[in-house]
């Protein structure tokens, strides 16, 4: 008998759902975890201006840390923290630490996360604001590493998709402005990103804790003809899959809203 694990309404619940449904058209549910925001976490929220049905704790990474454990982070009401649990029970560890870099502050924004080798890559933004976008390496023997801070050639407004790991290295795939087209307004161009897994970070003088392997290339869909017609807004992307001898990926694009 298979189970899943899923965050169901994505607020404030985890529920571990029963696959076997060969019997029966219904999905029930045979265990439930709630986490809510503390009520001192929740009057920040509100004080800070927030409406109060975002002031809930909605849950944004849900991860299989290894056999045993499930790495879970929520917003916590604007207030981002990560704990980890028993996979099989539910059961809550004991360890509770900040979901900065590794959770997003609101429930709107993307973001994505993964293990690889005992340590956690993430994709988000580390502010109430959302201004400041990271790919960051955290948890591990491994040094901390980010993307450097405020720099648009970087990172410009981005909207994470999907991370993977595959063979030496970490992928991203999101969309962000384009910082090639400014002079055309706000440009969204579909990207993949790549992060070294033994990248130990800089010296005291040059990229210090940030990544030095960091590597970003366009991703192009398109009709061909006299004039181009591109499918710039990346929607979803899979796993590595195996076909024909080949390790690829498959991806959906489509246009922006206004086309």
């Amino acid at each position: 008998m298979a189970t899943i694990y899923s965050s169901a309404a994505w607020r404030d619940h985890i529920y571990t759902v029963d696959m076997d449904i060969s019997h029966t058209e219904e999905i029930h549910f045979s265990k439930k975890l709630t986490w809510k925001s503390r009520q001192p976490d929740v009057d920040t929220c509100r004080m800070k201006g927030k409406h109060k049905d975002e002031c809930h704790n909605f849950i944004k990474v849900l991860l299989k840390k290894n056999d045993d454990t499930l790495f879970v982070c929520g917003t916590n009401a604007f207030s981002p923290s990560c704990r980890t649990y028993k996979r099989d029970t539910l059961e809550f560890l004991g360890d509770e630490f900040s979901g900065m870099a590794r959770c997003p502050y609101d429930a709107k924004h993307a973001n994505v996360a993964l293990f690889a080798e005992g340590k956690l890559y993430s994709a988000t933004v580390t502010d109430f604001l959302a201004i400041d976008a990271v790919i960051y390496r955290s948890l591990g023997d491994s040094p901390t590493l980010r993307t450097v801070k405020h720099d648009s050639k970087w990172l410009k407004e981005p909207y994470f998709v999907q991370a993977l790991d595959y063979d030496n290295y970490i992928y991203f795939f999101f969309r962000e402005i384009s910082v090639e087209y400014h002079s055309m307004g706000k440009v969204v161009l579909p990207r993949v990103a790549r992060v070294c897994k033994n990248d130990m970070g800089g010296s005291q003088r040059v990229l210090e804790k940030q990544w030095t392997s960091f590597l970003k290339a366009r991703l192009n869909c398109s009709v061909p003809g006299d004039s181009h017609f591109y499918f710039n807004i990346l929607q979803a992307v899979t796993h590595v899959i195996h076909i024909n001898g080949r390790d690829i990926v498959l991806a959906t694009f489509s246009t922006p809203y206004n086309r």
